[in-house]
């Protein structure tokens, strides 16, 4: 084997069950490339580029460096005791269909990807920002004084670095407005590799808030609208089966909800939307048709969310569940003066339709 490509081939590259968690994965020898089991499941992290020096080229991995994502480990950990305790402190429920979803007996098996991102976004939602932690039982790695500081945007305890080692950089779980009079935007993110199955994971994030607010219509708590984003009419079309009144919509192909409950699943409703439909309307339009003659200035933010959100009955249906499929293709600028050159080689055009 060449001297700059020292990787080591090995029998059984496949070490973990796809439907439960993880418990090792395969290490390489940075100088000989020779693989040993590490016995462990693999930590959250990211390799990143790293200056090249003279002969380190030959060794491998020696022009990457590796940071890892405490926010994220924090959480797995939290998330598995959480598991192990039968969801304790979750509404009646959440626990049905998050033990629906775990059965061995199932005609599809959910991944246990697919198991976890929801789970890990049900315990921040239902029970972390509820301040629920009390009901858990156990005392969790990510605690309510960092929880509280990454949501108000400010720097946790634990360490976090990231972008290549910089250690100003802290994860954060809302968006500060520049409007400080706005309220902050809540974000929760799942990552999954390609064909895991992400659209399956948001049929279930739907049927746990749709069952629970039709259980309790008065609160607030469980959004009943959802608006699905997505980046193209091919990809739109596909995710229509996301819409509860749909033929072959998931909640039944692919048994996301419980029989018993699925009579909730018609008091929400789903929207599929290109995040085309999210640009400002034409100052020169009229009925779809664009005339010069015609000037009506800007759109203002409360025409803007009652024509996005048309379909749900314009702010009546608040609060709302917005999931972004294709997320990965978005960012955010850093909100301050000299923003334009956090990305100096992205153009206006992109980092415009990087920010939906």
């Amino acid at each position: 084997m060449a001297e700059n490509t020292p990787i080591q081939s090995v029998a059984s590259p496949i070490l973990c069950n796809p439907y439960v968690e993880p418990r090792d994965h395969w290490l390489y020898e940075r100088e000989s490339g020779v693989a040993k089991q590490a016995g462990v499941r693999r930590p959250a992290g990211y390799y990143y580029k790293d200056e090249r020096t003279g002969s380190a080229q030959r060794g491998l991995f020696a022009d990457e460096q590796f940071d890892d994502l405490p926010l994220v480990n924090l959480l797995r950990d939290d998330v598995r005791r959480w598991r192990e305790a039968d969801y304790r402190g979750a509404s009646t429920v959440t626990r049905d269909l998050l033990r629906h979803w775990s059965r061995t007996d199932r005609a599809r098996r959910l991944f246990f990807c697919q198991r976890e991102a929801v789970e890990t976004i049900i315990y921040l939602a239902e029970m972390r920002n509820t301040g629920k932690t009390a009901t858990l039982r156990f005392k969790p790695g990510l605690s309510d004084e960092d929880l509280s500081r990454l949501i108000r945007g400010e720097r946790p305890s634990f360490r976090a670095t990231g972008g290549g080692g910089n250690s100003d950089w802290f994860p954060r779980l809302v968006d500060q407005q520049a409007d400080q009079s706005m309220i902050g935007l809540r974000r929760l993110g799942c990552k999954m590799a390609t064909g895991s199955g992400k659209t399956v994971v948001m049929s279930m994030l739907i049927a746990w808030t749709f069952c629970n607010r039709a259980l309790n219509p008065e609160s607030k708590e469980f959004p009943n609208a959802v608006l699905v984003l997505c980046p193209n009419l091919t990809v739109k079309e596909r995710l229509q089966v996301l819409r509860t009144e749909h033929p072959k919509n998931y909640y039944s192909e692919f048994d996301i909800v419980p029989v018993k409950h699925r009579d909730l699943m018609s008091r929400g409703k789903v929207v599929v939307e290109n995040w085309h439909s999210l640009a400002p309307a034409s100052a020169n339009s009229e009925g779809g048709q664009s005339f010069r003659v015609v000037d009506k200035g800007a759109e203002d933010p409360l025409a803007f969310a009652e024509r996005v959100l048309r379909e749900l009955d314009g702010l009546d249906r608040l609060p709302l569940m917005v999931l972004n499929d294709e997320g990965h293709h978005c960012w955010r600028p850093r909100i301050s003066d000299d923003s334009e050159e956090l990305y100096p080689d992205v153009d206006d055009e992109e980092a415009e339709e990087a920010k939906v």
